[in-house]
């Protein structure tokens, strides 16, 4: 253990000894589920320990504290979003396996443009027309991954780091971000209509959505990670990319079709939910029985085992911290404080909103943000209540809350992609903490001015 210390770089250790202080400070003063919090935050960033391993230590630690019982804390592997992410695995080793991403690949390579600003605005393209079909960004980072990946092989640059992370991350950040500007484009997102429904009985229809979230969240923010992107990463590129000699298109094996099928299949069935009212956990299960079909299925049933199925302790622990939070009391003795704090009595609706958002975004730090959509959204309803605001933009500004995240542990999509190790971990923080904070300095008050300007407020 002394050795394996000593091997680690400074940054890590200095992240684990800040872990293990919050938590002796957490526990110290009362707050467990606080200081389980920040030990998770620090650990989960600096990795001292693989993110699995902190992972399944977090979720011992819970009911270890008292703040949950063992069977509350592992509760999460009995929910949709870890079979879904799951699902999402599977679907994205079937393309892996069968060699279908390097083919997709090449016929991307042919049409798309050899400028580093062609190439990444056709990826940013690619990726938010992806959050109109799929319904979960974790599928459609697992779904685009992989031939983002084959695409960087094929342009010769396996090793380039910049290149990697321009082409990884334009398909990653458009298919979030833009998809943060549908119903149907991000967890939170659903979570936050289900609570607005179930507390006041207010339906928020997706047209809704797409007319008082998408010009804004959804397409001006794709451009700004394209902009963003493209001056971080793409500027560095050589200013022509070239590519190996493209051999000419080659038929699709028997397992290729399969796959490519029912990947099709799987998009037509998650984008007409509003028809059949399949959960998209029970389609992607259903495409994995077909996958992995004796005599039929592309993929072997045995060949499951060379999925990362410890990635999903961390899934499962950050639905269990947030639990535990929401049973400590924290988030609303949070909302109470920081309301006080901003003394939102007698301003005006465009400060209201943009407070409302604003308290919501320091809770992304302590969980995943679809957990926060869940209880931040009551609570600022009923506040929002109180000054008088319609219900409708409320719901919205908590919707542009969890939009915002800052660091890869608190969103899974965006932890996905960093467990192919094709980024480095500062390349994947940088980025993000450019498009959040610009986000927050920039759009999202243009965006409550396009509610003003249109009535909504």
């Amino acid at each position: 253990m002394r050795a394996y210390w000593a091997a680690l770089s400074g940054r890590r250790q200095v992240g684990a000894l800040l872990g293990l202080a919050g938590l002796a400070v957490g526990w110290a003063w009362g707050a467990p589920a606080l200081g389980l919090a920040v030990f998770a935050i620090c650990w989960w960033t600096a990795e001292p320990f693989s993110v699995e391993y902190s992972s399944l230590l977090i979720l011992l630690l819970i009911p270890t504290f008292g703040l949950l019982t063992v069977q509350q804390a592992f509760n999460p592997f009995a929910g949709s979003a870890v079979w879904l992410i799951f699902a999402g695995m599977v679907l994205s080793l079937g393309i892996t396996a069968t060699g279908l991403e390097a083919r997709l690949a090449g016929l991307a390579l042919r049409h798309l443009g050899r400028s580093p600003g062609t190439l990444l605005f056709q990826l940013h393209v690619l990726g938010l027309a992806t959050a109109f079909l799929v319904p979960s960004g974790v599928v459609r980072v697992l779904l685009l991954i992989p031939i983002g990946m084959a695409v960087v092989d094929g342009l010769g640059g396996r090793e380039d780091r910049d290149l990697n992370a321009a082409v990884l991350l334009s398909l990653l950040c458009s298919t979030y971000y833009g998809g943060t500007g549908l119903l149907t484009g991000a967890v939170p997102n659903l979570v936050v209509a289900g609570q607005l429904e179930r507390v006041s009985g207010r339906v928020l229809y997706w047209g809704e959505w797409l007319r008082w979230m998408f010009p804004v969240m959804g397409l001006l923010r794709t451009g700004m990670c394209l902009g963003v992107i493209y001056l971080l990463f793409g500027r560095r590129l050589s200013k022509t990319l070239h590519t190996g000699p493209l051999l000419a298109p080659q038929p699709l094996d028997p397992a290729q079709r399969k796959v490519l099928a029912l990947l099709l299949l799987g998009v037509a069935l998650w984008s007409s939910d509003a028809l059949h009212h399949l959960a998209p956990m029970y389609v992607g299960l259903l495409l994995i029985a077909l996958y992995t079909l004796p005599g039929w299925g592309p993929l072997p049933f045995a060949q499951l085992r060379q999925l990362n199925f410890p990635f999903l302790f961390y899934i499962a622990a950050l639905f269990s911290l947030g639990s535990a939070l929401e049973t400590s009391g924290f988030d609303r003795r949070f909302i109470s404080a920081t309301s006080g704090w901003l003394q939102l009595d007698g301003q005006g609706p465009v400060y209201q909103h943009l407070a409302l958002t604003g308290m919501g975004v320091p809770l992304n730090f302590l969980m995943d943000n679809a957990a926060v959509a869940s209880l931040l959204t009551p609570p600022l309803l009923e506040l929002g209540r109180s000054l008088g605001l319609a219900e409708l933009p409320v719901a919205l500004s908590v919707g542009m809350a969890v939009g915002q995240v800052f660091f890869p542990y608190q969103c899974a999509p965006f932890m996905l992609v960093y467990s192919y190790r094709r980024l480095g971990m500062g390349q994947l923080v940088l980025c993000m903490v450019c498009i959040a904070v610009l986000t927050l300095l920039l759009l999202c008050p243009l965006n409550v001015l396009y509610w003003r300007w249109l009535g909504l407020i």
